[in-house]
């Protein structure tokens, strides 16, 4: 027994962690836990990214529903026993079911580089999904050997997500000589698909617009270069394809990758949220929640 319990409650042979008075609040803990499952049937399935995303969702959730609607203590206390809440309800919660392999943005999903990596992904699939069945139709050859075909375009480019690419990248997806891929790109880009970085030569980039995208990625690129000016160019873009990856999804300050300067890491986010780029959703100790502002995202009707 813990010192301070002293009455506890038992539910199907598992143990209650804390006195018995706190079962409200415990069922309301659970309630918004399985809630955020529910809510995430495609979520993470390596047991650690799940658990901590989880657990980053039951933190965001406890925020927006609690927030204002009860006392400023009750919300202190809440928080403060949440940690040995999630310990006891987590292993009873039911497993996330696993991604079905026939959508093809399941499959390369991962492609950008964060833990905190939105798990409904950074692309409107809908919008894309249309634009390739109506305008793409008039660019991709009609044969049926064809190399480049629709499904496999769709996948490609929910793979990408909102990163930019090489020419190279795309001949070797699709097994063509780099001529034909950059003719390709040229076409996708005229018909307002991709948008190019306007590099030069071995620096030519491309990636998806921003209309297909749940984040504004150009105007954050700007705002964050502008908040970064101190880092370096390459670094700052760093930053920028990390947040968009999020898609708006709150994440923890100490899973900021080390790679882009975990050692500056209090001096950034203090410049992103001066600059309206971050807001804060939740301190807790030396850590916080923390997500892209509201600003910064698109919905498919915009």
């Amino acid at each position: 027994m813990e010192p301070g319990d002293q009455t506890r409650g038992w539910s199907g042979g598992h143990r209650w962690p804390g006195p018995a008075d706190e079962k409200l609040e415990r069922a309301m803990v659970g309630g918004l836990m399985l809630e955020v499952i529910l809510e995430e049937p495609a979520g993470p399935i390596d047991p650690q990214i799940r658990r901590r995303h989880i657990k980053s969702k039951l933190n965001y959730s406890m925020v927006t529903h609690l927030a204002g609607r009860v006392t400023l203590d009750r919300f202190r206390h809440l928080m403060h026993h949440l940690e040995q809440w999630f310990q006891f309800y987590y292993p009873l919660m039911p497993p996330l079911a696993a991604p079905e392999v026939q959508q093809p943005c399941q499959r390369g999903r991962a492609r950008p580089a964060a833990a905190v990596t939105s798990p409904r992904g950074v692309v409107h699939l809908d919008l894309l999904h249309q634009w390739l069945a109506n305008t793409g139709g008039d660019i991709l050859p009609r044969r049926p050997q064809r190399k480049i075909q629709p499904d496999r375009l769709e996948e490609f480019l929910c793979r990408t997500q909102s990163s930019w690419f090489r020419v190279k990248d795309l001949a070797r997806a699709f097994d063509i000589d780099r001529k034909t891929a950059w003719e390709y790109l040229q076409k996708f880009q005229d018909a307002g698909l991709l948008v190019h970085n306007r590099g030069r030569s071995a620096a030519v980039r491309y990636r998806l617009v921003d209309r297909f995208l749940k984040v504004q990625v150009a105007a954050l690129q700007r705002q964050v270069a502008q908040a970064l000016a101190g880092l370096p160019r390459a670094q700052a873009e760093q930053v920028t394809e990390w947040l968009a990856a999020t898609a708006g999804e709150p994440f923890w300050e100490d899973g900021w990758p080390a790679r882009m300067g975990s050692g500056r890491r209090e001096e950034i986010f203090s410049s992103l949220k001066a600059a309206q780029v971050l807001e804060t959703l939740l301190q807790s100790g030396q850590n916080q929640l923390l997500r892209l502002q509201g600003r910064w995202l698109r919905s498919p009707e915009e």
